[in-house]
């Protein structure tokens, strides 16, 4: 299967497919699909895996063969294209079907998007912001002096973030916002009321600490980068060794070390 496919490469990252998928391969991904689902079908006068084909048909809705059918062929031909135009998505892609009525009869015409990590650039100013800040002697706490570091590299940060994985974000924060409300046994609604936001206020200042973190993130990866700054095995070693439970989120270990080595580098 050889889609036609047409890619285009925005500024900040972002990348759209537009895929035709021809009815000879859809038909041919439908018949696998109900291979698939007779392996683990079941019904009363045959054994699993033994019904037979027709029935299988009669008996599973059509939204669902229409939907698996979709996903596996989806999955397969966007894993491709990616493979052969060397694109990194970030995140879940967006899938639309640009016909009205999408069916097993006609070719699909998809339009697939999703982005790759965004670029920075930091002005080289925020080096002399943040000799500045160190030799500041009215500032003497050190987490004063980060607050500060770090509001020096936002100033002086120029990122285009993409629009798909600022609304990914916002849409992760809700979610969680919603299961917080629903534990605490109140409504979203009531939990802004208590700290006197509305939803608009609240997506706005959530979209503003979302872009904040990834300037943050992408600035502390560029400065190691720059200064090859580098975390070692064994220090990561060493963090799973004394705190177990993080094993299995060890780009985490790397990326909170790598935070940690920044951080001492620009303090100095």
């Amino acid at each position: 299967m050889k889609p036609n496919t047409s890619i285009q490469k925005l500024k900040d990252k972002t990348f759209i497919l537009n895929l035709t998928i021809e009815k000879k391969d859809i038909h041919s991904e439908y018949q696998k699909t109900l291979l698939l689902v007779q392996k683990d079908y079941e019904t009363k006068g045959f054994r699993k895996g033994k019904v037979p084909l027709e029935i299988v048909k009669e008996s599973i809705s059509s939204e669902k063969i229409f939907e698996e059918t979709a996903s596996h062929i989806i999955s397969r031909v966007y894993s491709e294209v990616l493979k052969e135009n060397n694109l990194k998505p970030i995140i879940q892609p967006q899938i639309k079907f640009k016909n009205d009525q999408p069916d097993f009869d006609h070719d699909w015409d998809i339009e697939i998007t999703s982005c790759e990590l965004p670029e920075i650039t930091l002005n080289e100013k925020y080096q002399n912001d943040i000799k500045k800040i160190n030799t500041d002697k009215e500032i003497k706490d050190d987490n004063q002096k980060m607050d500060q570091i770090i509001k020096a590299l936002i100033a002086n940060a120029t990122l285009e973030l993409p629009q798909i994985l600022i609304d990914s974000d916002l849409q992760s924060h809700l979610s969680g916002l919603v299961d917080q409300a629903n534990q605490a046994g109140i409504s979203v609604n009531q939990y802004l009321e208590s700290q006197k936001q509305t939803l608009e206020s609240y997506k706005e200042n959530l979209k503003k600490r979302i872009i904040d973190e990834w300037t943050i993130n992408l600035s502390i990866n560029k400065i190691a980068k720059d200064n090859k700054i580098e975390v070692s095995e064994d220090e990561v070693k060493k963090v799973v060794t004394q705190n177990p439970s993080l094993s299995n989120n060890i780009n985490m270990i790397y990326y909170l070390l790598t935070q940690q080595k920044v951080f001492d580098f620009l303090k100095k």
